[in-house]
């Protein structure tokens, strides 16, 4: 099977922990307890998706121990070293409120209560100082940063993020004379 949009990437495989197959994952979620009875994950090896199934899973603060099934000894584990896990995205848990997954926003139309249309969310950029909109309007692109603060709604049926941005903000990437 090959990677897809309809996967996302859960974490990456680090290293063997211990000798017996243990592997140590990062988990890239928010809320890595969510994942915790996981009984199978893909694992990207050469640009193809392999399935793994896991045997036992030890969620813990800043790594993720797992055993895989057929994976006994330290060369095996070894061997899964530096690979990404995924997901299909229909196992994501739903999200409501003002949380959203990245992906689920593309598209989504971005407003600001003062200003108007923000243009389409072409992706969101997952900066390490702070995660940003992308948006495109009449052929312009803009960036909005994401905070808790700048939400105001998120519409999931009308596909509509409402967001109050510092004033000046929208006015730096779409002056009146290019609306």
């Amino acid at each position: 099977m090959a990677v897809t949009d309809e996967m996302f990437e859960l974490g990456r495989t680090l290293k063997p922990h211990g000798l017996k197959g243990e592997v140590a994952i990062k988990l890239d979620v928010d809320v890595p307890k969510h994942y915790a009875g996981l009984d199978m994950v893909w694992v990207e090896r050469q640009g193809t998706l392999v399935p793994y199934t896991i045997e036992s899973i030890a969620i813990r603060p800043k790594t993720t121990v797992v055993q895989f099934h057929g994976v006994d000894d330290i060369e095996a584990a070894t061997a899964l070293s530096g690979h990404r896990l995924l997901l299909p995205v229909a196992a994501l848990p739903p999200l409501t409120g003002l949380k959203f997954y990245y992906h689920e926003v593309v598209g989504f139309a971005l407003e600001d209560e003062r200003f108007g249309s923000l243009g389409t969310i072409l992706t969101v950029m997952d900066l390490p100082a702070n995660p940003l909109f992308k948006t495109e309007l009449k052929e312009s692109e803009g960036f909005f940063p994401i905070k808790d603060e700048t939400l105001v709604s998120v519409n999931r049926e009308a596909k509509t993020i409402v967001v109050n941005m510092p004033e000046g903000l929208p006015e730096l990437y779409f002056d009146n004379a290019a609306l």
